[in-house]
């Protein structure tokens, strides 16, 4: 009696089988391990996890300004405003409520965040270190759904567990998987995911699984897009064009004994599946900002599809003012800075932090990092050939590149863009580690463990020193608490806040901390009389002070403040 094909119901027997030799203690062990190392990023970011980051270079005020924008959008998500991604509400000319969407995002993100956030209330400080445990929650849920994809790829756990850990080491990773954004951990989960369905997939033929872990990830984020092109394109080419007479081993030398091969039926099913429940997110997003904001505008007025101009270039904004980043040459040079950021553990390199990135900006400024970057990129295509499964690991490999080169007036700009080329550590490492396996044996495998396993953990205690300043961070514990005084003025008033009062990062910071709030912005100074409070960076005593103990922002009663030229001008 042969064995059932691949695609063929298993018998009781085998999956029995199966199960036991995945549940076995031996079999787990690289998985606890695995998780053990992973828990240390809730440990070593709890010194900055209730407060900012520090906000001396622009990857601190980015860090903080997106943070506070979905947090914002988080805050207000409720059935009040149809779940509208609003960040901001103030008047308008007429004095009537005027919405200010954020919806760039599908909704799923956002929901796990409010729920995340909800139990704590209006405690600013509680609800950010709540908001940073759930990234972290989904930065450990890519690293393990990463390893167990590799460990069907790679048929060793020790290697897949070795790979993964160093491929989670990078500065990038780990400085960015606390950043509170739906487009950052949250999206990065819901490709590892998705990368780990299209696994089982072509290995076993399971494609209703596929679908739904793909659609979960685009609950989450748009990025698992970028692996799909890849996959389906990749895919289909080795289904076609190895069913050619004349070339009959084309896209089938990488598959295991007696694995069928998927259909080219499944990939474009795979295809327009994704592409209508993406269509259906983003119609959602569409239409609640369509009649938020009163059905007056034309669609391409609307946030979200401001957005997306932005990111493909459509809108000249962002390249008049990034052209030089955003030209070719110096975009790819950033770009292979980032990969090769991303390819060598922080641990390794923080001996050389400050030459690289304090005095250069950005890590991928670094010409050395840059240069590794071309290499590692090169080592993916080099090795890709020698090992079974190419197509997976080349989707995988290329998927940053797939969202990266489309949107580079979004991604040239933004450093924390760079974790979604995780796929080529991930493949690097791999190769990397299947070369020393078959040299040594499978009895120095654990050994690449031993290494990989505390170069996550040296590089994630070294990052939880990075930019802790204790005269910032109290300075931001008092401005959280300040907020917190401010908010319970409030209630249902309005405020404005006068000219040369907030810079730019301290207002995206407002959106967060005065969420659900009317607030009326310096330049709608026409509609200022309509304000019931104002709020001011320096102390003027009076009746009209309501926040005496405050120490860094102070809130007035409009009424008792004065004239307007007093408090505009003051």
């Amino acid at each position: 009696m042969t064995a059932p094909t691949t695609g063929s119901p298993p018998a009781p027997g085998a999956v029995r089988a199966k199960l036991r030799s995945r549940l076995a203690p031996r079999a787990a062990i690289p998985l606890v391990l695995l998780l053990l190392a992973l828990a240390t990023v809730f440990p070593f970011g709890n010194e900055r996890g209730h407060s900012w980051r520090s906000s001396v270079d622009t990857r601190g005020s980015t860090h903080n300004s997106i943070t506070a924008d979905h947090m914002a959008v988080a805050k207000n998500l409720s059935s009040k405003h149809g779940f509208l991604g609003i960040y901001f509400l103030t008047l308008n000319e007429h004095g009537d409520l005027s919405y200010h969407p954020y919806n760039r995002f599908p909704i799923g993100g956002y929901l796990l965040l409010k729920l995340a956030t909800a139990p704590f209330g209006d405690d600013v400080s509680s609800e950010l270190g709540a908001a940073r445990t759930l990234m972290r929650a989904f930065f450990v849920l890519g690293a393990v759904s990463a390893y167990l994809a590799l460990c069907r790829i790679l048929v060793s756990r020790w290697v897949a567990l070795a790979a993964t850990s160093m491929a989670f080491s990078s500065y990038y990773l780990l400085y960015y998987n606390d950043m509170v954004a739906t487009e950052n951990m949250p999206s990065l989960f819901g490709v590892l995911l998705a990368f780990h369905g299209m696994v089982v997939f072509v290995q076993e033929g399971r494609f209703r699984q596929l679908l739904v872990k793909a659609c979960a990830a685009l609950l989450l984020g748009w990025h698992v897009y970028a692996l799909l092109l890849a996959f389906i394109v990749l895919g289909l080419a080795r289904e076609l064009v190895g069913a050619l007479p004349l070339s009959p081993r084309f896209g089938r030398s990488d598959r295991a004994a007696g694995e069928a091969a998927p259909s080219p039926g499944r990939y474009l099913a795979l295809g327009v599946v994704t592409v209508l429940f993406g269509t259906a997110l983003l119609s959602f997003n569409l239409g609640n900002e369509y009649f938020a904001l009163g059905g007056r505008v034309p669609l391409t007025d609307l946030p979200t599809v401001g957005s997306m101009f932005r990111r493909f270039g459509l809108d000249d904004t962002s390249y008049s003012v990034h052209s030089g980043i955003l030209a070719w040459p110096r975009f790819l040079e950033g770009q292979f800075g980032r990969i090769g950021g991303m390819t060598v553990p922080f641990g390794w390199i923080e001996s050389i932090w400050s030459s690289v990135v304090v005095d250069s900006g950005q890590m991928g400024d670094a010409p050395g990092m840059f240069a590794w970057g071309v290499v590692a990129s090169g080592a993916c295509l080099l090795g890709l050939p020698f090992v079974r499964h190419r197509m997976l690991l080349a989707a995988l490999a290329l998927s940053g590149f797939c969202w990266a080169l489309p949107m580079r007036h979004n991604t040239g700009i933004h450093e924390y863009e760079a974790v979604f080329y995780v796929g080529i550590p991930l493949t690097v490492f791999s190769l990397v580690f299947l070369c020393i396996r078959r040299l040594t044996g499978a009895r120095f495998v654990p050994v690449l463990a031993a290494v990989a396993l505390p170069a996550f953990v040296l590089s994630n205690v070294e990052m939880a020193d990075i930019e802790i300043y204790s005269h910032e961070r109290i300075a931001n514990e008092w401005l959280m608490q300040d907020f917190d005084v401010i908010r319970d003025f409030l209630g249902e008033g309005v405020l404005y806040i006068p000219p040369q009062q907030l810079h730019w990062e301290l207002i995206s910071l407002m959106r967060y901390f005065l969420a659900g709030s009317v607030v009326l912005l310096p330049e709608q100074w026409r509609q200022s009389k309509l304000a019931d409070f104002l709020m001011l960076r320096y102390r003027k005593e009076g009746p009209a002070l309501l926040t005496p103990d405050n120490r860094w922002m102070f809130l007035y009663d409009r009424a008792g403040y004065g004239s307007y030229d007093e408090y505009v001008l003051g």
